[in-house]
């Protein structure tokens, strides 16, 4: 199936168009990787110049930890205190960049939030399945999507992660958000089994069967961790380069990432293998 091409301010995202990245910023204390943490208005700054000098294509800002409890020992926190983030993160950027900014969060209340203070798109690891708000909050704004897989009892295997992602097709669907607005993610890491997500790479294929622009995020995740031995974060670079670039040589359009540069690169060298003649 010919893949849709999403238009994120005037960005082509999938259908051909070249490998975009996208540049993590969280402004959660309690994220995983602590290098990807800025809380403070310079922190931000800084953070955000940096990951749009060495290419980044998009921000993605969260406001609070999606990584798994059971790994990462990490603490839900309140709507409040992730709109008071988000918030605080969403007009330090407005006076920073004019890159497109994409918001990490499965609550309605907080994307409304973010997208009336000028973010372009939302990043749902829920697959809209959390907040019964949001589908049609997204369908209001007419924005691009990121729908991640997302299996009530836990995504198992790649089947059940396809699965997923069709079941988020379709909410999109009922609340009539255009198919030229969806991303899927198939959602590496959050507590899967290490082999589940190695097998997700190995079969992305699958994934581009659904039709719609892909997004891949690998960076620093535990499954590498698991393989090579490397139980924090800030010792997975090189394993994250090498999955990029293989995701990106088996058709991920876009690259979710701590490490800019890096990224870029990688997912150069996945795209010129990809294409060589």
């Amino acid at each position: 199936m010919e893949k849709c091409i999403v238009q994120l301010d005037g960005m082509e995202i999938g259908g051909g168009a070249e490998v975009r990245v996208m540049g993590v910023l969280n402004v959660s204390s309690e994220s995983f990787y602590n290098n990807s943490v800025a809380s403070e208005d310079k922190e931000i700054i800084s953070l955000v110049k940096k990951m749009e000098e060495a290419g980044a294509d998009v921000i993605d800002v969260g406001g609070a930890s999606s990584a798994p409890t059971s790994i990462y020992g990490t603490e839900k926190i309140s709507i409040e205190m992730e709109m008071q983030r988000i918030d605080h993160a969403m007009e330090i950027l407005d006076s920073c960049t004019d890159l497109p900014i994409s918001v990490d969060t499965t609550s309605a209340s907080v994307a409304e939030l973010a997208l009336e203070k000028g973010a372009s798109m939302v990043n749902d690891i829920s697959g809209l399945k959390e907040d019964a708000d949001m589908a049609s909050l997204v369908a209001q704004y007419g924005v691009p999507v990121i729908l991640m897989a997302h299996c009530s009892r836990g995504c198992t295997d790649v089947n059940s992660s396809t699965s997923a992602l069709r079941e988020s097709i379709n909410i999109a669907a009922d609340a009539r958000i255009d198919r030229k607005k969806i991303i899927i993610d198939p959602g590496i890491g959050f507590g899967k089994p290490a082999n589940v997500d190695f097998a997700i790479i190995k079969n992305l294929h699958q994934f581009l069967e659904i039709g719609q622009p892909l997004l891949i995020g690998v960076s620093r995740k535990a499954f590498l961790g698991s393989l090579l031995n490397q139980p924090e974060p800030a010792n997975r670079l090189t394993g994250t380069i090498a999955a990029t670039a293989i995701a990106v040589n088996k058709g991920a359009d876009i690259i979710r990432a701590h490490d800019v540069a890096e990224a870029v690169i990688a997912s150069q060298v996945g795209l010129a293998i990809k294409t060589a003649t």
